[in-house]
């Protein structure tokens, strides 16, 4: 590396610091190789927090060919891939070894960090990793110690106190197969067991907590991330309706939380992926009403009284064939009320212009693979927290 520049010499690292975490994220990472100064500087964890406090969120997009066979990971700081406008572009085969008949998966992004889970028909293999510094941890492997587990779940996130970032991995089993217990009358589900692992931790281990579920239902989604708590829907058995659920990742408890007051409706067993998160707020899509969908949104958080209506129609001359109860996943949220989201499990995404009441069809894939493959989209901070912050982790570069 070079020596410091004059300039560099003379200014406070804390006013360099602050110049450079205004940067691009794909800027910065060429300005570590400036000197060593600058290199030591922005591989502080003081800049990562600061750069992260600073940065707007992008997306991470996960995408695959049509038989599963391949992947790609593609950071960008804004919403439609362009040709070069990646910040960070990987294949997370590159560390996660998988047949090509089996799935892998993005749970969620949480300040930077991306939770991949490899998913099995004889153990689920979960990851942590940052395509920015390229650092990833492969946490112990998880077997599926019950028989019979008929579903499993896993979310992602940071303490609200304590700061520490854990993985919580839930298993759920019921009384008969998952095909019999959708149509069965006398649906049952029993809750029987939460795994959690917290990284950096001493001694650090899946941990078996209490069984301290106040749900009498069945989850049918789990891991939306949102101040300190992981979210999920419940449903009770034989009903349409569904709920929320709410675990506290600081006391490692589930809370019970206030849903829409309009009820919201499934239709089928996979038709799970409509929670998430639109700018700062809670959000859940309810697609129910012919050709259009309603976006709930709560504007303060844990107060059902601040649920909020937003009603959504689809322009059919871009999107003809909506129906009822098809998926429909909120994505990103921007302060001018604009949404992006994605339709039909993730085969196509659109953006509503709050302004005009408009949507068009937005291309967010590598283009990589020919057409008819699958993805995800997920809002992702670029950052440069290193995973060595994590004291007594194996932390492995790719």
């Amino acid at each position: 590396m070079n020596k410091p520049t004059t300039i560099s010499m003379a200014l406070p690292s804390e006013i360099i610091a602050g110049i450079l975490s205004m940067l691009p994220t794909r800027t910065i990472v060429i300005c570590r190789c400036v000197c060593k100064h600058w290199n030591e500087l922005l591989s502080s964890t003081e800049f990562a927090r600061l750069h992260l406090s600073v940065s707007t969120p992008g997306l991470l997009v996960l995408h695959t060919d049509p038989k599963w066979s391949e992947y790609r990971c593609n950071v960008v700081e804004n919403d439609v891939i362009q040709h070069g406008d990646e910040v960070m572009k990987f294949d997370p085969r590159e560390f996660i070894t998988s047949p090509a008949d089996y799935q892998i998966q993005t749970q969620s992004s949480v300040h930077g960090l991306l939770c991949l889970r490899y998913l099995s028909k004889i153990n689920d293999a979960i990851y942590v990793c940052n395509p920015i510094t390229r650092q990833y941890i492969s946490l112990p492997r998880l077997p599926r110690v019950v028989e019979f587990a008929s579903f499993t779940h896993c979310g992602f996130g940071v303490s609200s106190i304590t700061s520490q970032y854990k993985v919580v991995y839930m298993l759920q089993k019921s009384v008969h197969e998952a095909w019999k217990c959708v149509r069965s009358e006398n649906y049952e589900c029993e809750f029987y067991d939460y795994l959690v692992y917290t990284l950096g931790a001493a001694g650090t281990s899946w941990r078996s907590i209490a069984r301290n579920s106040p749900f009498e239902q069945a989850h049918f989604s789990f891991g939306v991330f949102l101040n300190g708590n992981l979210h999920g829907l419940v449903r009770k058995s034989c009903e349409s309706t569904v709920s929320i659920s709410c675990f506290d990742l600081e006391d490692e408890s589930f809370k019970p939380f206030s849903p829409p007051p309009y009820p919201i409706k499934l239709v089928w067993f996979g038709n799970c992926d409509i929670l998430g998160v639109l700018g700062d707020c809670l959000c859940i899509c309810d697609s129910s009403i012919e050709r259009g969908i309603v976006f709930w949104t709560m504007k303060e958080y844990g107060v059902q009284e601040s649920w909020t209506r937003q009603f959504v129609l689809m322009d059919t001359n871009i999107c003809p064939s909506i129906e009822l109860f098809d998926v429909i996943y909120p994505i990103k949220g921007y302060e001018n009320g604009d949404i992006l989201f994605s339709w039909q499990d993730m085969k196509l995404v659109f953006f509503y212009n709050k302004r005009t009441e408009t949507n068009h069809k937005v291309d967010i894939s590598t283009h990589d693979f020919e057409p008819g493959g699958w993805f995800k989209a997920t809002p992702h901070n670029s950052s440069f927290l290193s995973l060595q912050s994590f004291d007594g982790e194996h932390v492995v570069s790719f």
